[in-house]
Order: C-alpha cells, then sequence, then structure tokens
C-alpha cells in the first residue's frame, strides 16, 4: 500500500504534504494549500477502510496526520508482523492460483515486508517462487535457472507461457480420450431381424390330390 500511495505523491508532487516537513498551521491563510490539503483528505477517506479511516482520524486533522496514523497501524508492533508476513511469504505457494495471481501474491507479500522494514531482494523473490509452483508448470522451473539476464518481470512472463501451452495440451488430451472412448463405446451395428421359421401348415398337395377312395368292406365270415 505505502509503495502505491509514495508513487502518486511523487507523481503529482504532494511529498511535502504528507512528509511533514512543511507545517500545515502556518499555510492556513493559503487557499490553494488547504484545497489541496481537503483533497488529499477525501481522496484517503475514499481509498482506505472507512472503518479504519474512522477509527483512527479526527476532525480537523491535516493531510500529513491522516496519512501518519493510518500507517502507524500497520508500523506498530513491527516484530509480530514481519513474523506473520514471512511466514506467509515462505510458505506461499500456487495450489489452484493462475501464475498471475500466485506472483502478485509473492509480490505483494515482498511489498509489504519492504513497507516494515525487512527487505526482499530479486534474487530471494525468484528463489521463493519456484518451489510453490504446481505440477502443472514445475517442469518448467528447470528452464528458469538456464534464462539470461533473471527477473521476476522474466520469470512470470516465461511462466504464463508455459500455463497456456500445458492448457492447450490438456484440451488435446481431453478431445483424444473423448474420440477414444466414443470409438471403443460405440454400439455395436444392429443385426438384421432374424427370420422367422415358417409355422407348419398343410402341405398344398393335399388340397390337389384326389380323395383316397374308401377302404373296401371287411369279408363277411
Amino acid at each position: 500500500m505505502e509503495t502505491y500511495f509514495s508513487v502518486v505523491f511523487r507523481e503529482y508532487n504532494l511529498v511535502d504534504r504528507v512528509d511533514g516537513s512543511v507545517d500545515s498551521s502556518d499555510m492556513k491563510e493559503d487557499s490553494e494549500w488547504t484545497t489541496i490539503d481537503a483533497t488529499l483528505i477525501r481522496w484517503f477517506f475514499l481509498t482506505i477502510s472507512k472503518h479504519l479511516f474512522l477509527n483512527v482520524v479526527s476532525d480537523g486533522d491535516d493531510a500529513h496526520a491522516v496519512w501518519v496514523k493510518p500507517n502507524g497501524l500497520f508500523t506498530d508492533n513491527r516484530l509480530q508482523r514481519c513474523a506473520f508476513l514471512q511466514q506467509e511469504f515462505f510458505g506461499c505457494h500456487q495450489d489452484d492460483q493462475s501464475i498471475d495471481d500466485y506472483c502478485r501474491r509473492l509480490k505483494t507479500l515482498s511489498d509489504e515486508l519492504c513497507d516494515i522494514g525487512t527487505k526482499i531482494d530479486d534474487d530471494l523473490l525468484l528463489s521463493m517462487l519456484t518451489p510453490g509452483l504446481n505440477e502443472d508448470v514445475d517442469n518448467a522451473s528447470a528452464n528458469l535457472t538456464l534464462m539470461s539476464g533473471p527477473s521476476f518481470p522474466k520469470f512470470i512472463a516465461y511462466l504464463r507461457l508455459e500455463e497456456h501451452r500445458m492448457k492447450q495440451v490438456k484440451k488435446r488430451v481431453q478431445h483424444t480420450a473423448l474420440v477414444a472412448g466414443t470409438s471403443c463405446g460405440a454400439a455395436p451395428p444392429t443385426a438384421p431381424p432374424a427370420l422367422r421359421t415358417p409355422a407348419p401348415s398343410t402341405p398344398l398337395e393335399f388340397y390337389l390330390l384326389p380323395p383316397a377312395p374308401p377302404a373296401p368292406p371287411a369279408p363277411q365270415p
């Protein structure tokens, strides 16, 4: 958070408004100063948590006070906060996150540690990146060591491409398995209906032949 705000302060030439180098009580008659001061306070109110803002900011605070008080909440108990962040940083794994989300989380933890005075250099950030990769892109980590001029942004760009490639490979494998499964499990062709054996009937000759003559009577004794 502090890194982002610091960049904005430098971009708009507002560093002297928040670093305490100028006593705002001496600038009360300067309408331009008070206007910018009020604009900064409103921006803080809209940017940080309203609950946090209302808990630490008092009526009449200038931009410097509004900036210092919330920062104090994050820098107080520095040792405990450092221990918590280090535990999360050194135990960070990709799991089911995308490459972008995983790398963003590592970078955020690194920035938060830097904000409380614990320097995380690029070498340490890179050494923590590869062990936390999931199995889909784990094989790609070996290629990262061969990269010339290694840097965190370069690693992210390479891993993003590798992640995309692996997704395409999975799609092809799934498609091939689906086609193979359909071919193997297809229903056999329907057999033609069996010819029925005609029921026995009276021979045609029975109707065409003349009737047999009656048998002669038996002789009388």
